[in-house]
């Protein structure tokens, strides 16, 4: 299993500044004692928004996503590339920015207003 280069720490914090919250709006550790676990993303002040990227002994990469593509839960995928890793970071990063937005429409009422399924009572 394989641990993050220097040049692949680089290519994160890049992506990571290509954001809307740049780099210092998450914390990265890397544990470079074990081969298995190459890095864990978080938001900073929110430690359940969390990214953790796997190395797998097949030179691959699994990532475990929170919030996950269909839930804000942590969900895990496998990928077969660390350029794959790179676009799953602007990925969840976009679906955090939806979630804190969305977090504001639901405390003023707006999933009612979304879901038309709810009716409105007048």
């Amino acid at each position: 299993m394989a641990r993050l280069s220097t040049d692949m720490k680089n290519r994160i914090a890049e992506v990571l500044d290509s954001t809307h919250f740049t780099r210092h709006g998450f914390t990265m550790k890397c544990d470079d004692e074990r081969d298995a676990l190459a890095a864990i993303i978080t938001l900073s002040g929110s430690p359940e928004y969390r990214f953790v990227l796997n190395s797998t002994s097949e030179g691959a990469f699994t990532t475990s996503e929170s919030p996950g593509i269909r839930s804000d839960a942590a969900e895990t995928f496998q990928r077969v590339d660390f350029e794959l890793c790179m676009n799953a970071i602007r990925c969840w990063v976009g679906r955090i920015i939806d979630a804190q937005r969305d977090w504001m429409l639901d405390e003023f009422g707006g999933v009612a207003d979304r879901n038309p399924s709810l009716g409105r009572k007048e």
